[in-house]
């Protein structure tokens, strides 16, 4: 994977899972994310670590800080602070689930899968 993944910046899939995971196994973690890396094209599958992966694996990433929650009126917008958040984009809903499946199973037992979220585009809007 390149360290631009396009799929950020590209128009919105017409389906799509978000897979956030917890890091369960620090032993693993690096084994596990080679694997990752080898699923992972930044286009189709959209990959970001979260600050508590980079420093379980003593590394750096510039500008990488945990997001802030911020709360108003009626409404909240939690952080919800994971290792790892994998973004996968496509135009068969039947097709995610497999690709989910294959990253769990590569990702174990490094990783815990704690929120799938399935998304899709109706009348040009996305619902999550």
């Amino acid at each position: 994977m390149n360290n631009a993944q396009s799929g950020i910046l590209e128009s919105t899939p017409p389906v799509a899972r978000y897979l956030i995971f917890s890091l369960t196994d620090h032993g693993d973690a690096r084994r596990n994310l080679r694997a990752l890396r080898d699923m992972a094209d930044g286009r189709q599958t959209v990959v970001g670590p979260g600050q508590s992966l980079v420093r379980a694996l003593g590394a750096t990433v510039p500008g990488l800080r945990t997001f802030p929650s911020y709360a108003g009126a009626g409404c909240d917008g939690p952080s919800t602070p994971f290792a790892l958040w994998c973004w996968l984009r496509g135009d068969d809903r039947g097709e995610l689930p497999h690709r989910a499946r294959r990253m769990t199973c590569a990702l174990t037992p490094a990783f815990r899968m704690e929120y799938v979220i399935v998304a899709f585009t109706y009348l040009e809007r996305v619902v999550i």
